[in-house]
């Protein structure tokens, strides 16, 4: 069987797109509310249409934009509606732009020729439709920023955000072993992973930033535009965003019915299909737009233990858009939009290895052998003049050895275990890695489930003609449960060693024909470990501004925000080493018990809340208990991985809860000095308050359960600001 070294991007099979619209043809208009002029100059780039317009006549005119696939017609009209003006057109072809119930162009006074440009895909001009932003062209926003519409993601191949990176000039992205990933952008980002660090790139949804995304796993669908804003964006976009912001605008309903489809099918059992409808309900009042998209495919990876294909997607999201504008100044959006994925995801893939072996001496003396037994363990052996890895070039054969055996603590621990492994043997010897990056060897495959809701209603009320109320609130809630190999290196068979005698009150019965039977990582005769992510969050998140529109130089922009979020995300590491410590190891041999998997729990010799063993498993030691057990042994969770009890203390868990609640307010103006010359000025003050519960580990330690040993609650509050010219 042949492994290709890396996946091929080229697509085979077939591709459909099905466009329907009101109108003898339609384009892709995406010009937001704003300034009139430049609303018309963007409609004659998109349609090549000629303008006749007085451009003295509309300065300062606000429109309220077009925006879907539609008809040229259509779209002129919607840019001229509440404006004053409307279209007459000439008998050259050419459309002029006149005011009132003035019948011919010729009443115009000094008119202007809008040249009809060519669309030149390469080199589309782009409006930001931010409402943040106010609605512009990319180019007349003093912010370093790339925009990116649908049509462009879909010409580039840019499926995700990790596929951002190929598109906008200096961003990078990583990802992890754990479940978060890092945008950085000029070189600033955050690479901390605890929970309560927050990113220095903001991800937003429409305006929304959401602390927990799946932006590094969910692709992009029925998408308005996608904008990446370089450098400090405080004042607006508020916290966790010292480094930029990258932000989703997800496709408005329209008043024209829409519909679109397509797919795609490609090698590697590829298949993408992507769907989108637009159906207005009444007039402009009430529009409904429902959009979805379904990914699968196999792993590019191979495991070669399991003899399967590793790192592969089946993941779909779907989102709901109802658009109500119950009178002409008010217009809302309520949208939701669900992700789901279960696959076999790999968080982090092959690791490289060159081997790192012990020296015999030092300074003339002799080292004591390295071996998994008690002397091994306790003394100054080779195993602890060994890290188990060194570093070499990635191109040389040494990167594909494995680590050194005997100086994982976790093998030593199977050695102390009173004779329950075999104490000669490397837990990795004789194994080698293929130097075929794709594939690895791995004794489980990875596990990778997500879900994630998101909840948005967005309103703007024009209170006057030049300033317009903005609420925005969002709510999310997210889940995630990963599984994965933890050594990501293979492991020698015959690692265990069953006792002679099978009344042994040390082995328990715990080896059976050299198979171990681990309840989390199941039966094996090697060594086995595993991690797991598992992590549950949401998020409230209320915003309240006034920005103004105003003809002359000077606008403004003023509001507040309030964020809560929760999360309790939990990392386990299952050894079947250190479970077997647990079973035979200290505190088990008073209590001789014969070992059942997925039953046996030590809890005979668990201190009792009266005194003695064997009373029910409290914490060790439990405050006012008469008497202690002569020895205490360690709780074993006899549960598997999916449900687990988390008060094992034969696997390692970090447990992680925490809060935050923000408050903010802000205010940014901006004053055009001339033509080509724009003063901006921003203000925001910031309040953050963090709850955070200490949980230590109790890995391998007497008792029962993770006992919270205090709290912490940290708050901040600052001024922050900028100046652009």
């Amino acid at each position: 069987m042949k492994h290709p070294a890396y996946p091929r991007a080229l697509l085979m099979g077939t591709a459909c797109a099905l466009l329907l619209a009101s109108g003898t043809w339609a384009a892709d208009f995406n010009i937001p509310a704003g300034d009139l002029e430049s609303a018309l100059n963007a409609y004659t780039s998109t349609t090549g249409v000629d303008l006749i317009v007085a451009t003295d006549a509309i300065k300062g005119v606000r429109t309220k934009g077009a925006m879907g696939s539609i008809s040229p017609d259509a779209a002129l009209s919607r840019l001229l509606s509440g404006t004053g003006f409307h279209a007459q057109r000439q008998p050259s072809g050419a459309i002029a732009i006149v005011a009132g119930q003035q019948s011919s162009a010729a009443d115009i006074a000094p008119m202007q020729l809008a040249q009809a440009m060519p669309v030149a895909r390469a080199v589309e001009t782009v409006t930001v439709t931010s409402s943040k932003l106010g609605g512009a062209d990319v180019q007349s926003i003093p912010i370093s920023i790339t925009a990116l519409s649908q049509e462009q993601l879909t010409a580039t191949q840019t499926n995700g955000g990790p596929d951002l990176i190929k598109q906008v000039p200096n961003m990078t992205f990583t990802k992890t072993n754990f479940s978060g990933y890092s945008i950085q952008l000029r070189g600033i980002g955050t690479q901390a992973i605890s929970v309560t660090t927050d990113p220095a790139v903001a991800v937003s949804f429409n305006d929304i930033p959401f602390i927990r995304n799946h932006f590094f796993e969910q692709e992009f669908f029925d998408v308005g535009q996608v904008e990446v804003l370089r450098g400090p964006q405080g004042t607006l976009y508020g916290r966790n965003a010292t480094a930029g912001v990258v932000n989703l605008t997800s496709a408005r309903p329209t008043d024209q019915f829409e519909a679109m489809a397509s797919g795609e099918i490609g090698n590697y059992h590829q298949r993408r299909f992507e769907g989108m409808v637009n159906i207005p309900i009444t007039d402009d009042r009430l529009d409904v737009r429902v959009a979805g998209e379904w990914t699968k495919r196999q792993g590019y990876s191979f495991n070669q233990i399991e003899n399967t294909r590793i790192d592969g997607r089946d993941l779909w999201s779907g989102r709901v858009t109802i658009g109500f504008k119950p009178m002409e100044s008010l217009q809302t959006y309520l949208i939701w939009e669900h992700f789901s994925e279960d696959d076999d995801r790999l968080r982090s893939s092959k690791q490289l290895c060159k081997t790192d072996k012990p020296p015999a001496t030092v300074n003339g003396v002799t080292i004591y052998p390295a071996s998994l037994n008690l002397f091994g363990a306790i003394s100054l052996s080779q195993n602890y003049l060994s890290q188990g890895c060194l570093p070499t070039s990635l191109y040389s054969s040494d990167a594909f050895q494995v680590p050194y055996g005997f100086s994982l603590p976790y093998a030593n621990a199977v050695g102390v275990a009173n004779m329950t492994a075999n104490q000669d043997l490397d837990p990795y010897l004789n194994t080698v890695q293929s130097p075929n990056l794709r594939i690895i060897e791995s004794t489980v495959d990875p596990v990778y489930k997500a879900k994630n809701d998101i909840v948005e209603f967005n309103a703007d009320y024009d209170v006057s003609p030049t300033l317009t109320l903005t609420a925005q609130t969002g709510f999310n809630h997210d889940f995630l449960w990963s599984s994965e190999d933890y050594n990501r290196f293979n492991t020698s068979p015959g690692f265990f060693r069953e006792a002679s005698d099978p009344n042994d009150t040390f082995g328990r019965g715990t080896v059976v024909n050299g198979y171990f039977c681990d309840p989390q990582v199941g039966c094996a005769n090697r060594l086995v470990a595993e991690d797991l992510v598992k992590q549950h969050s949401w998020q409230l998140s209320q915003e309240v501004r006034v920005s103004s529109h105003m003809s002359g130089p000077f606008n403004f922009t003023l509001g507040g925000n309030y964020l809560h979020y929760e999360t309790a995300e939990n990392y386990y590491v299952f050894i079947n080493g250190l479970t077997l410590y647990s079973l035979t190891g200290s505190g088990t041999t008073s209590y001789p018990r014969p070992y059942v998997p997925g039953v046996s729990d030590n809890h005979e010799c668990l201190q009792a809340s009266g005194g003695g063993a064997g009373g029910g498993g409290w914490q060790f030691s439990q405050p006012g208990a008469v008497s202690t057990p002569s020895e205490v042994c360690i709780y074993v969770d006899p549960n598997s991985i999916e449900n687990v009890n988390d008060q094992g203390h034969n696997y390692f868990l970090s447990k992680n809860p925490y809060v935050l609640n923000s408050y903010a307010a802000f205010g940014e103006s901006n004053y055009q000095v001339t033509d080509d010359f724009k003063l901006t000025a921003g203000l925001r003050w910031t309040e953050d308050r963090k709850h955070f519960v200490l949980v230590p580990s109790q890995l391998i330690l007497g008792g029962y359960g993770q006992a919270p040993t205090g709290d912490v609650n940290q708050s901040w509050d600052q001024f922050t600001g900028r100046f652009v010219a």
